[in-house]
């Protein structure tokens, strides 16, 4: 178990501002066709810009978009078979999650996580 629990620090609003959390879950109609219904949590955490180090984990497809690190206290879904990513909704944003690392053992509940912003359509 980790000595420093760090949760103080990811309450307080110097470090961290508001955002989404949308989870995607999949539903099919009576005709067979597939459609995502969201949900959307209001929560604070901290969005920053990705580092050298956690853009080279991505592959390579990702390297070249708005890419950014999260922290978040609570569950957040990435890619994963037969689960949708969820999406975090930053300043107007929406950013599709790729990769989460769990740090519970450092606090009440937190990860952290890569972020690509989505391409409008």
């Amino acid at each position: 178990m980790a000595q420093v629990d760090v949760s103080e620090l990811l309450h307080d609003p110097d470090f961290v501002d508001a955002m989404a959390v949308v989870t995607r879950f999949p539903s099919v109609d009576l005709r067979g066709q597939l459609s995502l219904r969201e949900e959307t949590v209001n929560a604070v955490g901290s969005v920053q810009p990705a580092s050298g180090k956690t853009i080279q984990r991505l592959p390579e497809e990702f390297r070249v978009a708005n890419v950014s690190s999260f922290w978040f206290q609570g569950n957040i879904i990435a890619t994963a078979p037969g689960k949708y990513s969820s999406i975090i909704v930053f300043k107007g944003r929406r950013y599709t999650v790729q990769t989460v690392f769990d740090w519970t053992n450092w606090g009440a509940g937190w990860c952290e996580g890569t972020c690509v912003a989505e391409v409008p359509a």
